[in-house]
This record gives structure tokens, C-alpha cells and sequence, in this order.
């Protein structure tokens, strides 16, 4: 009588592997609908976006004077819960649809991500409502996110003062370029040139994006390649973090930083000496600086990405004196100054969003507002011909 020993051991094997394929393929279907889902609906929290689409990945190590730089000719798709659009550099990397072959520029803005763009598209930029408004001026932006500050504008405009335009215009995010972003940079300078500026805490990573120093990428298919790059364990991780974070929100500070009191410490009079510099260096090539004070959005109204406490956040909308200290700071160098929190504040009281409410940056209004208050500012200073005048298309 033959054996059925062979028979038994496939039946096994059938039964164990009948509910792993059923685990995998149920895992299968549970990435797809997640990925479909947050792909149609994309989420509050970036983090359960693939790093493609969640973040800039546009960005290389630079050999020159600052620690990175962005890839010419390149393009990418970027998705927030809040807006998602294109991004694309042209052939010397400027985030400007026309290439750059050396023609004279007569409007040109530096400044971080507000000033970049982050949010909107190319030609919704402030800097493209100027250029809408001035059609027969070349006007470009030479303006860079993730953590560019003053001495990283001023290095920039060293190395290539053929880029200096006839009208310089500085964007300043005071909350990050008077504070954190200089105390991060890392200046190596001689006699009055800088060589470098490195950063304390950032560096490109192999895929273009910017990431803490310590970073090291995860190898493939391990725990941590696995809770960044597939749905659910960018879903689980999520979680995790939720349920370690507790119910109650951490407190906030129910005091006043001493720059948002209008005070200068060291870190500040470094950055407004930078800004100095960058004016005398504008002034040395015929040019003039314009600074754009760029407010926080608790400045203009209530905003969930306030960092105080509720009262002070009440306060902070009511008065303005980083702005005001600005001004005066400004005054006393002889440097044209934009404060737009009082146009701002009104425009925002009529309902109008000028900033994103949970990422900060401007929406396509904001950035149409502050492009409305430098043209007015360009035409009656007279600022761009010669004969100081200026001709506005209607």
C-alpha cells in the first residue's frame, strides 16, 4: 500500500501558506488604498506623504560658498494638505521659467522660502506680480528655502555681483533670518570676502534633500526604510508618535522672545550687519536695497502656528514692534524699508488668507499683496530710471 506521507507534508505547506499570501495580499491592497488616499486627500501631517512628494528634493552639495545649491533643469512635484503644485529650476538654478544668459537684470529678490515661492507657483510669486507690473524690466529672484540667511545673501551677491540689479529687493523673514538661520551658519571670511558658509545642524543628503547632520539614510527594506517609504509604515509611524506625544499639547511660552520684542541680541546684530553690508555692497555697484520685513502670521492674525501662549498670541496681532525696531534700525542706515503689517492686518480683517493656516508661508494673496506694496513703493520713490522716473503698466 503506497505511502501518503507526501501528500500530508503538501497539505501542510498549503495550509501555512494559503494565510500568509492572504496577509500579504491584504497588506498589498491596504498600501495601495492608502497611498491612492493620501495621494486624492493629502493629509495634515506631511509625514504620511512619500518623501518625493512631501519634500524639496531639488537641492546638491555645493562646492563654493554656501553648503548647498540647486540642481539646474530640474523639476518636481510638491503636495501639501494645503496646496501642492510644480517646482522647476532653469539652466543656473534659479526657480525662474526663462534660462539666465547674462543679461542685465533691473529688479532682483533674495530672501528664504517666503521669497522662493513655497506654497504658490512660479508666477504667483511677489516677485512675479513686480515683473507682471514692470513687463519691460528684466526682474528675476535668486531666492533659495531651507535655512538661508543674510550672510548666505550677501556671499551669494560676493561671488556673482554681475547679478546685482539696478533694484535689489531683500525679504526678510525676521523670525528665522535675525535668529536661528544666522546662529546656524558657519562663516569662514578673508579680508571682507566670504569663503563659505557652512551650516551647524543641515547637509544634502544622496537624494537632494536637506536633513539634520547626524542623518544616515536607512538601508532598503529595513524597520526604518519601511516606516518612511511605504503608506502604512508611514501610518503606523504616525500613530506612534501620536500616542507617545499624550493627549495634553506641550505649554507654550507666555513671554515675549526679546526679537519679537523689538530687541537686538548678538545673533540679530550679526544678521542687520549682514544686511548692511549687502546694502554697501549694492550701493558699491550702483544699486539700491529695498528690505521687505516679512511678519510672522500671528503678527496679522490669529494663527495656529502661533508660538505663544493664547493671550500673548491675542496681544501679538495688536502691535508690531519687530517691525517698528526694523524701521527705526533702517532709518539710521539710509536703507529703503517695507512694513506691511498695517496693509496686511486690514486685508486680513476683510477675510482675505494671506498665509496657510497650518504651514505659515503666504498663499498666492499674500504674496499679490506684498507685490502690490512694492510697486507702490518702486513708483513713488521713482527707484528704477535714471531720470527717477518710473513708468507702471496699467
Amino acid at each position: 500500500m503506497p505511502s501518503s506521507e507526501p501528500g500530508r507534508k503538501t497539505s501542510k505547506a498549503a495550509l501555512i501558506a494559503a494565510p500568509l499570501l492572504l496577509v500579504l495580499l491584504t497588506l498589498l491592497l491596504v498600501e495601495i488604498g492608502l497611498r491612492a488616499w493620501f495621494n486624492l486627500f493629502p493629509p495634515m501631517n506631511y509625514n504620511l506623504l512619500p518623501p518625493d512628494k512631501a519634500g524639496l528634493h531639488l537641492f546638491e552639495p555645493a562646492t563654493g560658498n554656501a553648503f548647498y545649491t540647486v540642481k539646474p533643469g530640474y523639476r518636481q512635484k510638491f503636495l501639501r494638505h494645503e496646496f501642492q503644485g510644480d517646482v522647476y529650476t532653469n539652466n543656473i538654478g534659479l526657480r525662474e521659467v526663462e534660462d539666465f544668459h547674462g543679461q542685465a537684470v533691473d529688479i532682483a529678490f533674495i530672501g528664504d522660502s517666503f521669497t522662493f515661492g513655497w506654497g504658490v507657483e512660479a508666477g504667483e510669486r511677489y516677485s512675479d506680480v513686480v515683473r507682471e507690473s514692470f513687463p519691460e524690466l528684466n526682474v528675476l529672484s535668486y531666492s533659495y528655502p531651507n535655512g538661508h540667511a543674510p550672510v548666505n545673501y550677501l556671499a551669494y551677491l560676493q561671488a556673482h555681483p554681475e547679478l546685482l540689479p539696478r533694484v535689489l529687493v531683500l525679504g526678510l523673514f525676521a523670525f528665522n533670518d535675525l535668529a536661528s538661520d544666522t546662529a546656524d551658519a558657519v562663516v569662514e571670511e578673508k579680508d571682507g570676502t566670504i569663503i563659505s558658509v557652512g551650516s551647524r545642524s543641515l547637509k544634502v543628503d544622496e537624494g537632494g534633500y536637506i536633513v539634520d547632520q547626524g542623518y544616515t539614510p536607512p538601508t532598503v527594506l529595513s524597520g526604518r526604510w519601511l516606516k518612511r517609504h511605504t503608506a502604512i509604515g508611514r501610518a503606523v509611524n504616525v500613530a506612534m508618535h501620536r500616542l507617545k506625544a499624550g493627549k495634553q499639547a506641550p505649554a507654550k511660552p507666555d513671554e515675549f522672545k526679546a526679537i519679537d520684542r523689538g530687541e537686538w541680541d548678538q545673533t540679530a546684530l550679526e544678521a542687520l550687519d549682514h544686511v548692511r553690508r549687502i546694502d554697501a555692497l549694492a550701493r558699491a555697484h550702483g544699486s539700491t536695497l529695498l528690505v521687505f520685513y516679512i511678519p510672522f502670521p500671528s503678527f496679522i492674525s490669529a494663527s495656529p502656528v502661533c508660538i505663544y501662549a493664547a493671550d500673548l498670541c491675542a496681544q501679538q496681532a495688536q502691535i508690531n514692534p519687530l517691525g517698528e525696531a526694523l524701521a527705526h534700525w533702517a532709518s539710521g542706515e539710509g536703507i529703503h524699508y517695507i512694513d506691511p503689517v498695517g496693509y496686511f492686518r486690514q486685508i486680513s480683517a476683510r477675510g482675505e488668507k494671506l498665509y496657510y493656516p497650518y504651514d505659515g508661508h503666504w498663499t498666492p494673496a499674500g504674496h499679490a499683496a506684498a507685490g502690490r506694496l512694492i510697486v507702490d513703493y518702486l513708483e513713488e520713490r521713482a527707484l528704477l530710471d535714471p531720470d527717477r522716473t518710473a513708468v507702471r503698466s496699467r
